[in-house]
């Protein structure tokens, strides 16, 4: 397959001689949108970013701002890999909004300079300037106008980062999250740094992320950086309460332009990792035990689901316990000889998720296995109508090659039920 970029996104394309008669697949579709500023006096173009795969209407999204959006590579690459992590159920699916900057982007995105930053950098000294864009302007217009929830990520890079180290600073309520790859730490002669260090860490009002990451070969951020998080690290120590939740990444091999790759994959999988359920490491606890009790199964479902909540809570994001962790422990109870639980279990993932061609097909295994043939029917028809859809339309294809699958699976379990 060979690749190309068009105004509608990232494609892939039979490459020619190779058959297919020329149809394509948008990989990814950024969309772009006119935002009035008063701030600028301008009328800003900002790229529009929504996640697959989600119902429309269903999803409320956390809002991540992408400074640095004119540079495309990087872009194309956050965006390709935060897909990945959603697919994969690691962080929840996010909108994102890329901000190109307008005119100067050194101005734009640094603090006020000072002493060698001020000679290096004499343009410098816009960072509030693009903030109240962003904050009061940009989100705004965001929640007008896209189903968002309340939860806001900023990740940025370089003089993008030391951006986003600033905004957290300068509008502490407004980023949850906080993501700053290869900031310059040294500016202003580590006047920064030591402010910073010491208002992130004294801020004992907002429940707030940060995560930091530079290079080995990160020259001269190999230095101030490393230096900044251990700072803060021993500030955050000597707190006797801390509302901030800290890590620090250093990538040994890798220079200052390679760190967004790493680095965003890294700092999102923090951020959102009281999310992820550890379906595998909870199977395998129940498995190892000498009884399969099926309270002591349900006790596990509700712990589960209880440690969900409260961590998106905290983070301020959708709470809907995701399908597959839920499907996984109900066909453990049919396993287990409990097809009563796998039913009530795989019952409510349907409810949760009643356009998935998969939730539907797994009830009507458990019913099966109850002996309720008629509405076992009704639960794979279901799935295989909505399998069809998916197929008539969806160009993906690892979509399609699932909902075959499901298809598959629903009109096996038909014809065995009509054979009986």
């Amino acid at each position: 397959m060979a690749y190309l970029l068009t105004t509608r996104g990232l494609v892939a394309q039979s490459a020619p001689g190779g058959g297919g008669g020329g149809d394509s697949e948008v990989l990814l579709a950024v969309g772009h949108a006119r935002v009035p500023s008063k701030v600028f006096h301008a009328t800003r173009d900002i790229s529009v970013w929504l996640p697959d795969g989600a119902p429309a209407g269903a999803a409320r999204y956390p809002v991540l701002v992408f400074p640095d959006a004119e540079e495309k590579g990087e872009f194309r690459s956050a965006l390709a890999n935060i897909q990945f992590l959603i697919d994969r159920g690691l962080i929840p699916p996010l909108m994102v909004l890329g901000v190109p900057y307008f005119s100067n982007r050194t101005h734009e995105l640094t603090p006020a300079a000072t002493g060698s930053s001020l000679q290096a950098w004499p343009d410098a000294g816009g960072a509030d300037q693009t903030i109240q864009f962003i904050v009061d302007e940009l989100l705004p217009w965001a929640d007008a106008h896209y189903p968002t929830a309340p939860t806001r990520i900023l990740a940025g890079h370089s003089f993008g980062a030391l951006f986003a180290l600033h905004a957290m600073i300068r509008r502490p309520a407004v980023f949850r999250v906080v993501i700053a790859m290869s900031p310059p730490m040294g500016w202003n002669d580590g006047a920064f740094n030591r402010e910073a260090a010491a208002s992130l860490a004294s801020d004992s009002t907002h429940t707030r992320t940060l995560f930091v990451a530079s290079g080995g070969l990160d020259i001269p951020i190999v230095q101030s950086t490393p230096a900044f998080a251990a700072r803060l690290t021993a500030l955050l120590d000597s707190m006797p309460t801390r509302r901030l939740t800290f890590e620090f990444r250093l990538y040994p091999r890798d220079p200052h332009d390679m760190t967004p790759l790493p680095g965003l994959v890294d700092g999102l999988r923090m951020a959102f990792a009281s999310l992820v359920v550890p379906i595998d490491s909870v199977l395998d606890q129940l498995s190892s035990r000498p009884s399969q009790d099926s309270a002591e199964i349900l006790a596990t479902v509700q712990g589960l689901e209880s440690r969900r909540a409260a961590a998106a809570s905290a983070l301020g994001v959708p709470a809907l316990f995701p399908e597959d962790p839920l499907n996984q422990l109900g066909f453990y109870s049919l396993d287990a000889k409990h097809p009563g639980l796998a039913v009530a279990l795989l019952r409510e993932n349907r409810d949760r998720y009643p356009y998935s061609s998969n939730a539907h097909e797994s009830l009507g295994e458990a019913l099966i296995a109850m002996g309720d043939t008629l509405g076992a029917v009704d639960e794979f028809r279901a799935a295989i109508a909505i399998a069809n859809g998916e197929l008539r339309t969806t160009r993906s294809i690892i979509t399609r090659t699932r909902q075959r699958a499901i298809a598959a699976a629903a009109l096996a379990q038909l014809r065995a039920v009509h054979r009986t």
